[in-house]
């Protein structure tokens, strides 16, 4: 019953377009419209939009690819750099000094870090707890 009401409403739809007359009154209509000079002028292409930035504490990255503001980083959740497509995060300010206790983290550039906060100290994003693996092994 339903796709008997669908195209019915289609063949309804359709048939309107069909009777119509060339020439009708949407024809005549365009044709009594005339151009104006600024119609026809070159129009000039509109500026380029600023690039987008965060500040501290504002979301980054993203399908919209958002940057950070001078001197942040764009820190992902654990984890999100591999296994999400166009995943955001978070802008922060890379910390001052970081203690030298190890707890190594594997970064998203794929190097060791000796633990999270010299991760973020470096502006990367955190892979997983744990060294990397050695790469051309």
């Amino acid at each position: 019953m339903r796709l008997a009401l669908l195209v019915l409403s289609l063949t309804l739809v359709t048939g309107c377009a069909w009777f119509q007359k060339p020439g009708g009154p949407t024809a005549a209509a365009a044709a009594s419209v005339e151009a104006t000079p600024e119609d026809t002028a070159p129009r000039e292409a509109a500026p380029a939009p600023a690039k987008l930035t965060a500040s501290e504490g504002e979301m980054c990255g993203g399908i919209a690819g958002i940057g950070c503001d001078e001197g942040l980083a764009c820190i992902m959740a654990d984890g999100a750099c591999h296994s999400i497509a166009d995943a955001a995060g978070t802008c922060v300010k890379a910390p001052a000094a970081c203690t030298m206790d190890w707890r190594p983290v594997c970064g998203c550039d794929g190097e060791s870090y000796g633990n999270k906060c010299a991760a973020i100290a470096a502006g990367i994003s955190v892979d997983f707890e744990g060294e990397c693996e050695p790469s051309g092994s």
